[in-house]
């Protein structure tokens, strides 16, 4: 017999398959049931007492233990409403957890998130591979109240009436779940102890498990909302530009350092000459970090066809969904205020003046800059501002229509913009510039900058550049 799961994995997007060799009615019949109306928990773990031989089905027992492992069974407790809440599992390697025997506190993980939906309230931990639906309103105080420790009875209080004879299963559930763990002598959930001894939060733990999670959910994936005939974002996007400059080209026989030697040298330099960064070095910067060599077309031939690009820098899928956006300060042959990049003509396109929500961006970079380790000696009032201030803009969309089925899309954005990072070190090493990458950015002030809404296309990362003093 050969039972098709829900699960593949990101490697391979082939739904996995479980093999039972040897297989008897009563596996055959346990399988029919769980399939239809389901089975009692208790029915096959017990001994019955009216059957000639029970070692048939005592050997079905470990076979349910390993659908449950397997992430293939549901698991629900009823009220008189009907079902009260459920385990839904996530993907494999769901542990069932016994009712402790001794006398415990319980609270809920730090890292749960909850979302509403029709049935009723999800809840999910990153910890665990299930979700827990609460799907009696009447269960929603429990929520809160498990906030602060709890004990056995403070839950048996909180439960609907009905359910209070079954409150050591709902304990059990709940800690299976992963949502509610049993406290230690930190005050903490023991289940969230590593974690938080590793200093993770919950969104860091969050997006780290949703983009780097081994198993994928394929019936899930059937189930979204498809959008038809969407196409790919272009990779060339028109935006409103109230003048254009030309930047030069560079010269690529000019340039005689060697590449093992900038490598060594790449360093960041937060402090600035008093002569200013020429339109000549901006531009040889742009050139060899972002500039479009060619324009392509990616998986021609397949119905996802869509437009790529080839730049300098890697980025996955050729989707290049980063632009540059520049606040000039002050750039010789180049009138301060804020620009885009054309990265297929190399040259710049005003879009403001150097307005305050520009001022701001400048001296956010110095503030942050300032708060760096490498930097202990340096004051936010002794800070320089740079020559400029390049801001890495994503259009989100681009990515979004080939991976919002797999939620890689931001995942793949930020490692763009790493890419990039390290281009603009090493480029503005080899040119002799002084580079400082940031590690905060206000997508507030840049939208307010553009007038390009955050939604459409939003700051990812910031970058200074100047002379060396």
């Amino acid at each position: 017999m050969v039972v098709t799961t829900p699960y593949a994995t990101r490697a391979n997007p082939n739904r996995q398959t479980l093999r039972f060799k040897g297989v008897k009615e009563s596996l055959k019949k346990i399988l029919k049931e769980l399939s239809q109306a389901g089975i009692e928990s208790n029915q096959y773990l017990a001994i019955p007492e009216k059957i000639e031989s029970t070692a048939p089905h005592l050997a079905l027992e470990p076979q349910l233990k390993m659908l449950y492992k397997n992430g293939l069974l549901i698991h629900e407790i009823d009220g008189c409403n009907g079902i009260a809440m459920r385990l839904l599992p996530i993907h494999p390697g769901l542990d069932q957890h016994p009712y402790p025997e001794t006398e415990k506190e319980f609270k809920l993980s730090k890292f749960i998130s909850i979302q509403p939906c029709i049935e009723g309230l999800d809840i999910t931990t990153p910890l665990s591979p299930t979700t827990l639906r609460l799907q009696d309103h009447r269960l929603y105080p429990l929520i809160q109240k498990l906030v602060s420790p709890c004990t056995t009875e403070d839950i048996r209080t909180f439960l609907p009436e009905e359910l209070r004879i079954q409150h050591r299963d709902v304990i059990a559930f709940l800690l299976s779940s992963g949502v509610v763990g049993i406290c230690n002598t930190s005050n903490n959930v023991e289940i969230d102890q590593e974690a938080i001894t590793a200093g993770w939060n919950r969104q860091d733990l969050s997006f780290h498990t949703h983009t780097r999670g081994h198993f994928i959910d394929r019936c899930k994936e059937e189930l979204l909302p498809k959008t038809i005939d969407k196409k790919t974002p272009p990779a060339k996007h028109q935006r409103i530009i109230l003048s254009k400059v030309s930047l030069p080209k560079p010269s690529i026989n000019n340039q005689i350092s060697n590449f093992y030697q900038i490598i060594q040298a790449r360093q960041t330099i937060r402090a600035y000459s008093s002569m200013p960064i020429t339109a000549k070095a901006l531009g040889s910067l742009l050139w060899y970090s972002m500039h479009t060599r060619e324009e392509i077309t990616c998986d021609p031939g397949l119905p996802r066809s869509y437009e790529g690009l080839l730049r300098p820098t890697a980025s996955a899928g050729g989707l290049h969904s980063i632009e540059l956006y520049l606040c000039i300060k002050q750039c010789i042959g180049i009138s301060p205020g804020f620009y885009h990049y054309d990265s297929f003509d190399h040259a710049l396109g005003k879009m403001s003046d150097l307005n305050k929500p520009c001022q701001s961006m400048l001296e956010m970079a110095v503030n942050t800059t300032c708060r760096a380790p490498q930097a202990a000696s340096v004051s936010p009032s002794q800070g320089q501002q740079p020559d400029v201030l390049i801001v890495m803009a994503t259009r989100y969309a681009r990515n979004a229509s080939l991976h919002s089925e797999t939620g890689l899309a931001y995942a793949l954005i930020l490692k763009d913009a790493g890419s990039i990072y390290q281009q603009l070190y090493l480029v503005a090493t080899a040119l002799g510039l002084a580079p400082c990458g940031l590690s905060f950015g206000s997508s507030e002030l840049f939208e307010q900058v553009s007038g390009i809404s955050g939604k459409s296309e939003c700051s990812v990362g910031e970058f200074m550049i100047g002379n060396p003093k």
